[in-house]
């Protein structure tokens, strides 16, 4: 290891300085002492101060011929004697750069977290964007197999449909064929025989419907009614302690042309007494303003015969299933009617007066009066 770094050492300078040193201390040596003898004086020196003055110079002469040396056979000297400033600035130069090169690095460094918690935001919301495009092709396929289904069912209803336009409804579901009424403490016998009545006028109000429906004059159609429905309705009845209302209604839509066998089914229930007869069912003023007014003494009664039925139902008469009407006023007691009011001039009071006692499942007879 020693020997190694024996040879790593530059020897040529180190020896050239050696020898040149001892070479120039010879020859400072040499003058010095042979000008001493001499007694030669430099400057007005005393002989003794000029053999020092020589020795000095030739100190001096050794430092720059080393130096010299030194400079001429190494760079980093000749760097170190005559670069020194200049290594400073750059070194300066270099500190400023390498602060400034750190500076950078660090707004790099917030530019790069700030971008990665861009990057991380982009993928999340990228993220959620693929789970958002997941759940609406799902909505897609969703929609689109409940279309195919609304599709097919809106086929199947035009395919109803025009099969419903072929053939007319001879008979609707939930038509008010008849009803009667039996009177708390009734009989066996006489609830009996009262429904037998009411069968007999369902069985001719089915006849008759039907016939005009479809235009043919028919003898006979054979109607059902359920007799366990029936005993079940008996024993309801005689066990009630107010009076009782059956109506027999129509169980389903019969089709004109089908082999009809009309079922019908009953219901029953507490019937009131709701309007006396003679007693106001409803009433109405009417300013009878003929200058700032532009509906008819007909539209006034119709909207008069409406807001009856609202009231009357209102009130607890059941109307009729199938139409929501309550009763009926024939055609020549409204023309009437219509005539009276467009003869009268001044407000004028419009009541609806019971024609009979009316119960709970109707109908509500009425006869209009006109009260200046």
């Amino acid at each position: 290891m020693f020997v190694r770094f024996l040879e790593d050492i530059n020897w040529l300078p180190i020896l050239s300085v050696i020898i040149g040193s001892a070479l120039l201390s010879v020859l400072g040596d040499s003058v010095g002492t042979k000008w001493g003898k001499k007694r030669v004086s430099i400057f007005g020196l005393r002989p003794k101060n000029t053999s020092r003055l020589i020795t000095a110079l030739t100190g001096a002469m050794i430092a720059v011929g080393i130096l010299g040396v030194m400079a001429v056979l190494s760079q980093d000297v000749r760097t170190a004697l005559f670069g020194m400033k200049i290594l400073k600035q750059q070194l300066y130069d270099l500190q400023f750069q390498l602060t400034r090169s750190e500076h950078d690095t660090e707004q790099v460094r917030g530019l790069l977290a700030e971008t990665s918690a861009s990057l991380d935001l982009t993928g999340f919301e990228l993220d959620s964007m693929r789970n958002d495009k997941l759940i609406l092709e799902q909505e897609k396929l969703e929609l689109e197999a409940a279309l195919r289904i609304m599709r097919e069912e809106s086929s199947q209803l035009r395919h109803e449909l025009k099969s419903l336009r072929s053939e007319a409804i001879a008979l609707s579901a939930n038509v008010l064929l008849g009803q009667t009424a039996f009177e708390a403490g009734s009989s066996r016998e006489e609830i009996t025989a009262g429904l037998n009545a009411l069968k007999q006028q369902v069985r001719l109000n089915v006849l008759a419907r039907i016939s005009d429906q479809s235009f043919t004059r028919l003898r006979d159609i054979p109607v059902e009614f359920d007799a366990e429905s029936e005993e079940a309705l008996i024993s309801e009845i005689l066990s009630a302690d107010m009076r009782q209302y059956v109506r027999a209604l129509s169980g389903e839509n019969y089709m004109v042309g089908e082999n009809l066998r009309v079922m019908v089914r009953f219901e029953t229930g507490t019937s009131i007494l709701t309007y006396h007869d003679g007693s106001p069912v409803y009433r109405k003023f009417f300013q009878n303003d003929r200058a700032n007014t532009k509906s008819t003494p007909e539209e006034i009664l119709h909207i008069f015969l409406r807001e009856l039925r609202n009231k009357a139902i209102k009130d607890g008469i059941l109307p009729e299933p199938s139409t929501n009407n309550v009763g009926t006023l024939d055609g020549e007691s409204f023309f009437n009617a219509v005539e009276t009011l467009s003869k009268i001039t001044e407000p004028v009071m419009i009541s609806a007066v019971a024609s009979g006692d009316i119960y709970t499942e109707g109908p509500v007879v009425i006869e209009i009066v006109f009260e200046e």
